[in-house]
């Protein structure tokens, strides 16, 4: 056989593991435009919970949530969006623990994100552990000092801290069943001198399983 023969089926072989050859996932949410409601009952956090009114029920049912058995837990939904489209929704259940091993503070999450996207139709669900710890601890320092020229740009925080997997992956996004999961929260210092408070974004980056 040939040497450019030979050449041609390797670069052909190639090209087609290549494009059978899943990519990460990246998902993005921002919570001006994106997020639906927001139930917390957390002392001190740094977003209100959103009002939620039925023509059936009196009150804000959000206020409902304000009971000793749900304190330090919260619960937030919203729209997911690929490559800046809306392509499915969101929703998280969090409680705030005390790591018995350091005495610090951590969040248990729970992910259910459900797509309607080309490529990626299905379900994928995800529980992990959060640290939150840099993000408060430059939201603190902001805080503290806020004259000073703070840097007008998004800085990415890695949340989760033990290594999630996706543990269930449906349809099209099966190929992440098992898949490392993470979440990063970003945060801008400059927002609260410009708007007297920190805008929430929020992204998911997934990789199908090894």
């Amino acid at each position: 056989m040939k040497s450019w023969t030979k050449a041609a089926i390797f670069i052909l072989i190639i090209s087609s593991l290549d494009a059978g050859a899943a990519d990460k996932l990246v998902l993005d949410l921002e919570m001006d435009k994106d997020l639906l409601s927001l139930n917390h009952n957390i002392d001190g956090f740094l977003f209100k919970p959103t009002m939620n009114f039925s023509a059936n029920t009196a009150g804000n049912l959000s206020e409902l949530f304000a009971i000793d058995p749900l304190k330090n837990n919260l619960v937030a939904t919203a729209l997911i969006r690929i490559n800046g489209v809306v392509a499915g929704y969101a929703t998280e259940q969090e409680a705030l623990v005390v790591d018995s091993a350091t005495g610090h503070p951590i969040a248990e999450s729970a992910w259910l994100i459900t797509l309607n996207y080309p490529g990626a139709n299905g379900v994928l669900a995800v529980v992990q552990q959060e640290n939150a710890g840099p993000v408060f601890a430059q939201v603190k320092e902001v805080m503290e000092n806020p004259d000073q020229q703070w840097e007008d740009k998004f800085q990415r925080f890695l949340s989760s801290s033990n290594a999630p997997k996706v543990q269930m992956a449906t349809g099209e996004l099966a190929i992440y069943q098992g898949g490392r999961f993470e979440e990063y929260n970003f945060l801008n210092p400059a927002d609260f001198s410009k708007f007297g408070r920190f805008r929430a974004k929020i992204q998911f980056v997934i990789y199908p399983a090894e």
